[in-house]
């Protein structure tokens, strides 16, 4: 199967050890093909259990060749599974780049989509890509190349530590979320599981890091996953340039995508858009698996905070969206399978 690096079980797992909660694998086969659907099982007081997906990009995978008939049966089959061990709803996040059929799930739920993101397809030469970026981007290139500027992998990872103090100032510059402000350890982690799937790029000027990234290469994909500036060259350094560099990374590697996701605010959409014309637009699907359970659980969440719950395009399962009752607090439960068509796998093994 086609997949990324949001996949692997190395990636997952040094999400969950950040995170807490454990990813399992659904599995659903016959001698046909296979769905496989990545999963966080999320348990509630009273014993009801939500599922979700892993992490962003950790989308469902359908075997080469499945038609959308029998898809559409492994979908069917999937949450027939789920319902029976008390799972009340399935958020699912889709890959931009890869065929998890969101059409078919959608007849089972709803799909929303997020917006674009940002994806360099590598089938031509260099010089055609950087033909298609903007002029201040062109420029920001010749800048980057006449400065002497060397944004290139640190094999040894030697500037791992400095890496993250920078990265720990950025997010705190961006006000990020505590979901993106990773801790050393899980860097370590990624460095340390993820083998060549993984690289810690760096530029140094004058002997202080000034800019580093985490590039992640898997299934002919490449991304540029975390980005960081030292705040004592913001500004001065054209981040244009890091691109660049591992676009042309990429292309000696004969990757098939450079994919740098989707963008928080209008001044980065603007930035990324004006690298590619290429634009696939990230969605999610949002499934009700037991209908009465999930009224009962809007109905316990509305009591509590006084106001309808919120519209799910908004949250999914919207009873779940914190700051109201305590009793949303999530953890991971094991789910054991007694048939031999649908299976929850512990990810560390598979």
């Amino acid at each position: 199967m086609q997949h990324d690096v949001d996949h692997l079980p190395a990636y997952l797992a040094a999400h969950d050890a950040f995170r807490g909660g454990a990813s399992q694998l659904a599995v659903v086969e016959d001698d046909v093909g296979a769905l496989l659907v990545p999963l966080r099982i999320l348990g509630r007081n009273g014993g009801s259990l939500d599922a979700a997906s892993s992490e962003v990009r950790s989308a469902p995978l359908f075997t080469d060749g499945t038609s959308i008939e029998w898809r559409r049966e492994a979908i069917r089959e999937l949450l027939i599974f789920l319902r029976r061990r008390g799972v009340v709803s399935l958020f699912l996040r889709f890959h931009p780049l890869l065929d998890s059929s969101a059409a078919e799930f959608s007849r089972f739920g709803a799909v929303v989509e997020h917006g674009p993101t940002f994806n360099i397809q590598l089938d031509r030469p260099l010089d055609d890509i950087r033909a298609a970026m903007s002029k201040s981007h062109r420029r920001g290139i010749r800048k980057f190349q006449a400065a002497g500027y060397d944004y290139s992998p640190d094999p040894d990872w030697e500037a791992l530590p400095d890496f993250h103090a920078i990265y720990a100032q950025t997010m705190e510059r961006v006000g990020a979320s505590d979901d993106f402000r990773f801790t050393l350890d899980y860097f370590e982690r990624l460095r340390d599981t993820l083998s060549d799937h993984v690289s810690l790029w760096t530029l140094e000027v004058d002997g202080l890091l000034a800019m580093g990234g985490i590039v992640t290469e898997c299934g002919g994909i490449v991304q540029g996953l975390y980005g960081a500036v030292n705040a004592e060259f913001h500004g001065e350094i054209p981040q244009i340039g890091s691109y660049d560099a591992e676009v042309q990374w990429a292309l000696a590697r004969r990757a098939q995508n450079y994919f740098f996701d989707g963008a928080a605010y209008e001044s980065l959409r603007r930035f990324k858009a004006g690298m590619t014309t290429h634009q696939p637009v990230s969605s999610s699907a949002r499934i009700v698996i037991d209908p009465v359970e999930f009224g009962r659980q809007c109905a316990a969440w509305e009591l509590v905070a006084e106001r309808p719950v919120p519209h799910s395009d908004d949250f999914f399962p919207p009873y779940r969206r914190t700051g109201v009752t305590g009793r949303g607090e999530r953890h991971a439960a094991t789910v054991e399978a007694d048939e031999p068509s649908a299976t929850i796998r512990d990810l560390a093994g598979s």
